[in-house]
């Protein structure tokens, strides 16, 4: 008993020292050795030895060769943008969101792409809110979503048509687009207007209208959405256009974009 209860304490030592280690990675510095990773949280230097090239062996750290010390991965960097990302986000979103929420009773999201998915990150109810729509960590495929158009018709042209021609597009109702013209088309058309639409694509009887977020170099970086029944999905919330339109402007001066 006594041998099992210091084995997991010594593998919740690791865990922590491993989560000390990037930690240090994220306080500006690019590149850091091992002797200064012992040095600054203090381990011997045959432990963070040990503890790094274990991070290496797991992808998330790599030595540079040209200095010899170590980096974060490509992943790990991607990971941390993506967090900060989140978080401003979360930020600038905040009073926008409920600004909207105040003119339609339909579900708010704010969603990033992932891959050929959309993740939500943010979400708000009305009194009209649908259960069926995701939560916040949740995903959608993009294709079927007002979201996943606004941020694929984003992409540059050949990385979108890379990402399209990989893409299956699964059908989730009748009116899901399958067509892979047709969808480049529908792209064309979102990025054209400003917005993009779901008209029952996605679940029956409901549609979604979605606008861009943008960074302050003007890349869309999200985008925010309305979702709710309704009585026609070929109108679908066309009305909400502008107000979704405005909700992405200021979300977007929030995070130090242009209005």
């Amino acid at each position: 008993m006594s041998t099992t209860s210091s084995r997991g304490a010594e593998t919740l030592t690791s865990v922590a020292s491993a989560a000390r280690i990037l930690r240090e990675f994220g306080k500006g510095n690019a590149q850091l050795g091992v002797s200064q990773l012992a040095r600054r949280i203090g381990l011997s230097k045959s432990t963070a030895h040990r503890v790094v090239w274990t991070l290496v062996a797991e992808g998330l750290l790599e030595k540079v060769p040209e200095t010899g010390l170590f980096r974060l991965t490509t992943t790990m960097s991607s990971l941390g943008a993506s967090a900060e990302t989140a978080h401003r986000l979360h930020e600038s979103a905040t009073i926008p969101l409920d600004q909207l929420r105040a003119v339609t009773d339909g579900t708010l999201h704010v969603a990033i792409l992932d891959g050929v998915d959309v993740l939500y990150i943010e979400r708000r109810e009305g009194p009209g809110a649908i259960s069926v729509f995701r939560a916040v960590g949740s995903r959608n495929l993009a294709h079927v979503t007002s979201t996943g158009k606004v941020l694929l018709a984003a992409l540059p042209p050949e990385q979108q048509r890379r990402t399209v021609e990989h893409m299956r597009l699964t059908p989730k109702t009748p009116r899901s687009i399958t067509s892979r013209s047709a969808f480049l088309a529908e792209l064309a058309t979102v990025r054209r207007q400003g917005y993009g639409e779901n008209r029952g694509e996605s679940e029956p009887g409901m549609a979604s209208i979605a606008a861009p977020v943008r960074d302050p170099l003007g890349r869309v970086v999200a985008a925010v959405s309305v979702a709710a029944r309704v009585p026609d999905v070929t109108v679908g919330l066309r009305h909400l256009a502008r107000p979704v339109v405005e909700t992405a402007l200021r979300i977007s001066a929030g995070l130090g974009g242009q209005r």
